[in-house]
């Protein structure tokens, strides 16, 4: 459904329904998580930066990669007990 996609390009900020929709999640997950993003308050409403919602995922990526990587080795260490 191409009504779905959400063109980022040329855009500065994202509204919390919209920076929802282009993470794959719901509005209330987004704004469980809101305080750790990157936001702004313009009048009432919350904007996001797209290049700081890029950001703030790329870095949650690479902490939930080390988290990963610790696991496995642990059960690697484990196994090599054995």
């Amino acid at each position: 459904m191409t009504g779905d996609l959400l063109d980022l390009a040329g855009r500065l900020g994202l509204t919390v329904a919209e920076a929802a929709r282009s993470l794959g999640v719901s509005e209330r997950h987004l704004r469980s998580v809101l305080p750790d993003l990157p936001h702004v308050h313009v009048g009432r409403r919350v904007v996001i930066p797209v290049d700081g919602l890029r950001e703030w995922l790329k870095q949650k990526t690479e902490i939930e990669r080390g988290r990963v990587d610790r696991a496995v080795d642990e059960v690697l260490a484990d196994l090599a007990k054995d």
